[in-house]
């Protein structure tokens, strides 16, 4: 069991985009913080409920533009993921949750990720 990142680029995804290009929609300002992504060690894509495209997370950060509204009416920085190598899509993957903001970290059934890899930045 591991942590998995989801998030939605059901409103930038195009069939012929390049991984690089899907890359950059899935790595930027979501509506949560470090913390909550903190334990995961990948992030999956999805598109109308179904995974598109993983990646190795590295790491996540506040941005230092976007911001979001907290049900209290407070702001806070949305983040912004620092993805690695792509990973082969898993049939775990199709477990996708519903997503508040477009982002959703569950525990799933997969195995983790070898630690051998380099620390992830800003965690």
């Amino acid at each position: 069991m591991t942590d998995v990142v989801f998030v939605s680029v059901e409103q930038t995804f195009d069939e012929s985009m390049t991984i690089p290009e899907l890359e950059e929609r899935a790595s930027w300002a979501w509506g949560t913080t470090v913390q909550a992504v903190k334990d995961a060690d990948r992030v999956v894509a999805v598109k109308s409920q179904r995974p598109v495209a993983a990646w190795v997370l590295r790491g996540a950060y506040p941005t230092a533009s976007y911001t979001y509204s907290k049900g209290n009416g407070d702001e806070r920085p949305r983040i912004a993921l620092d993805l690695g190598d792509p990973l082969p899509i898993l049939p775990a993957y199709g477990e996708v949750p519903n997503m508040r903001r477009g982002i959703r970290v569950i525990d799933l059934d997969v195995q983790p990720l070898p630690h051998d890899r380099p620390l992830p930045s800003g965690l």
